[in-house]
C-alpha cells in the first residue's frame, strides 16, 4: 500500500506524486492528474464538450443508459439533469464546471495558490500544492470517536485555507466561483406511499442487477440492523449472488454476531465473519500520509485493523437510510430556522460541542448557505444528514477505505431515491418504518428475526459466549459508552461557564 490511492488533482498543471500517475488535459488549462487505480470515464457530449467521470456511477432508472452513453447523446445545458438519478460515489468535470455525486461521497476540496485554483479528493494532496504545511495551517481541533462532532463539517476543511465543496455547490473553475444547485428533485408530498415505495424498490434492485455485471464479486456487510437487512432481500429478489460479512471486533453487539448469519442462511447466502486484529503500525503512518488527521482513530478502526484484507471486488451497503428514518438527534430542533447562528450553536450543544469550536463555525457557514439557497419541501434537518453528516464525516470514512483493494460502492447515494424517501410522509418513514415495511412486501419471513436487540435480549450465556474470544474488550466498550457522555458533558460544561 501507498498514500494517495484512488485520488485525484485537477489543476491548470499536470501534477505526479507519483511516476504511474496519469495525467491529461480536460480543456484549455485544466488538467485531470489521478491515480492508475480509479475508475476514470471520458466522453463528449451532443456538442463535443468534453466531460469526464471520476468514480462509479450506475444508472437507477431501467430505461436509461449508462452514464457516459446518457451523455454522448445530450447536449451541454442539460447534462445536469441528467445525473440525479446516478448512485454511486463519483466527480463529473465537463464545461469548466465541477459537480459531485448525490451527498459529495467522493469529496472534493479546493484552494487557489498564486491565483490559480486547485482542486483534489484528498486535503492532504492539496495542501501540500497549495504549501499549507505550517502549524497555523492545520485545524488543531482533535477528532473524537463518537464525541462530538467527530468530523471537520464542510464548507470548512482540515487545512485553513482549503474549502470542502458542498454537495448543494457546483464548482466552476474557469470562473474560480461557486454556483447552487438543487440536492435532488422537486420533493412531492402528494404522491402515494404505495407508488413511492415501488419506486425505490424498483431503482435499488435495478441498480443492483447493475452491479452484478461490474463485479463478479459483491460484498454486503450484513448486521442485525434495518438496512442491510434490507439491501440482503432486494439482493434475494433481484435474484444476483452476494457474499455475506460481518465485523468481528470487541465493540459489536451480541445481535450483530447471532442475527447475521441467520438472515444469510434464511436467503441461501454464505456468511462469514471478518475478525479484527491487531492496529498495524505502518498503517498508522500510512493513514496520516494519506489522510492527515481527517478521520477519528475509531472511525479508521476497521482499516488499522484490516478486516477487509483479502477481499476483493465490490462491497455495498444500506447506509444512507437514515434520510427516511430521521436523524433523531436533530428531531428536537424546529424545523425551521432565523439565525444561524444560533441554530449551529443548539446543534453543537446536542452533539456535546463547545461553541467556539471550528465545528461550530463550520454550521455557521453552512447554515448561512442553506439560508440563502433553500430548497422546496427539504427539511434543514434531513438536509444536515446529507451534507453534514454523509458529505462531511461519511466522505472522509470513503477516502479512507480508498487504501483498500475492496471497492465500497454507495448503492442508496442517489438524488433521486433520496427525493422518493423524502416524498414519503414523515409518520410513515421515521423509525426505519420505510426499511421494514419493504422487507414485509419482499420477504415478511425475515421480519421474525429481531432488529438490533439489546445484549440482554439474548442473555447472559450467550453474551458471555458469544464474546468468550474477546470478552475483555467488549466489557471495556461497553464501560467507555457509558462514562463517555458524562466525561464530554462535564468539559462541555466547563467550556460555557
Amino acid at each position: 500500500m501507498r498514500p494517495h490511492r484512488r485520488q485525484f488533482v485537477l489543476g491548470s498543471l499536470s501534477f505526479k506524486p507519483y511516476e504511474d500517475w496519469f495525467c491529461q488535459e480536460i480543456e484549455p488549462n485544466l488538467w485531470i492528474s489521478h491515480c492508475p487505480d480509479l475508475r476514470i470515464g471520458w466522453t463528449k457530449d451532443v456538442n463535443g464538450v468534453t466531460w469526464v467521470l471520476l468514480g462509479l456511477a450506475i444508472e437507477s432508472l431501467l430505461e436509461k443508459l449508462d452514464p457516459l452513453a446518457e451523455i454522448a447523446q445530450t447536449p451541454t445545458s442539460n447534462v445536469p439533469e441528467l445525473y440525479t438519478t446516478w448512485s454511486g460515489r463519483w466527480l463529473l468535470v465537463g464545461n469548466g464546471e465541477i459537480h459531485l455525486d448525490a451527498s459529495g461521497l467522493l469529496g472534493c476540496y479546493y484552494g487557489i495558490r498564486d491565483g490559480q485554483m486547485w482542486v483534489s479528493s484528498s486535503p492532504v494532496l492539496l495542501a501540500d500544492i497549495l504549501e499549507l504545511n505550517q502549524a497555523s495551517d492545520i485545524d488543531s481541533r482533535f477528532l473524537q470517536y463518537e464525541t462530538g462532532i467527530s468530523w471537520f463539517t464542510p464548507p470548512l476543511s482540515p487545512f485553513h485555507g482549503i474549502q470542502h465543496l458542498l454537495p448543494s455547490q457546483v464548482l466552476n473553475f474557469r470562473q474560480q466561483t461557486i454556483e447552487p444547485r438543487p440536492l435532488m428533485p422537486t420533493i412531492d408530498k402528494n404522491r402515494s406511499y404505495e407508488e413511492l415505495l415501488e419506486a425505490v424498490k424498483t431503482s435499488l434492485m435495478t441498480i443492483l442487477r447493475r452491479l452484478s455485471h461490474i463485479s463478479p464479486q459483491l460484498w454486503l456487510g450484513l448486521t442485525a440492523g434495518y438496512d442491510s437487512r434490507l439491501m440482503l432481500v432486494l439482493s434475494r429478489m433481484a435474484n444476483i449472488e452476494v457474499l455475506t460479512f460481518t465485523r468481528k471486533a470487541g465493540r459489536t453487539s451480541i445481535a450483530d454476531l447471532i442475527v447475521p448469519p441467520q438472515l444469510a442462511d434464511e436467503c441461501g447466502y454464505s456468511h462469514l465473519f471478518k475478525t479484527v486484529g491487531k492496529e498495524d503500525i505502518s498503517k498508522k503512518q500510512l493513514l496520516l500520509e494519506h489522510s492527515g488527521h481527517n478521520i477519528s482513530q475509531g472511525d479508521a478502526e476497521p482499516f488499522l485493523k484490516g478486516v477487509r484484507e483479502g477481499m476483493t471486488g465490490i462491497s455495498f451497503g444500506g447506509h444512507g437510510f437514515a434520510i427516511a428514518s430521521g436523524f433523531a438527534k436533530l428531531r428536537t430542533l424546529s424545523a425551521t430556522f432565523d439565525d444561524p447562528d444560533i441554530t449551529a450553536k443548539e446543534i453543537a450543544y446536542l452533539f456535546q460541542e463547545s461553541d467556539n469550536s471550528t465545528a461550530t463555525e463550520g454550521l455557521k457557514q453552512w447554515l448561512a448557505w442553506v439560508k440563502k439557497y433553500p430548497q422546496k419541501n427539504l427539511d434543514w434537518r434531513d438536509r444536515f444528514y446529507l451534507e453534514q453528516r454523509q458529505g462531511g464525516w461519511l466522505s472522509t470514512k470513503e477516502q479512507v477505505y480508498d487504501l483498500a483493494v475492496l471497492e465500497r460502492f454507495p448503492i442508496l447515494n442517489c438524488a433521486n431515491i433520496y427525493c422518493l424517501l423524502l416524498s414519503i410522509k414523515e409518520e410513515k418513514r421515521l423509525g426505519s418504518l420505510v426499511q421494514e415495511e419493504l422487507i414485509s412486501q419482499c420477504m415478511p419471513e425475515i421480519l421474525k428475526y429481531p432488529f438490533n436487540p439489546d445484549d440482554s435480549y439474548f442473555g447472559i450465556h450467550e453474551i458471555i459466549n458469544s464474546k468468550s474470544w474477546q470478552l475483555p474488550a467488549y466489557i471495556s466498550y461497553k464501560l467507555t459508552g457509558k462514562f463517555r457522555w458524562v466525561w464530554r458533558s462535564l468539559i462541555l460544561s466547563k467550556n460555557i461557564l
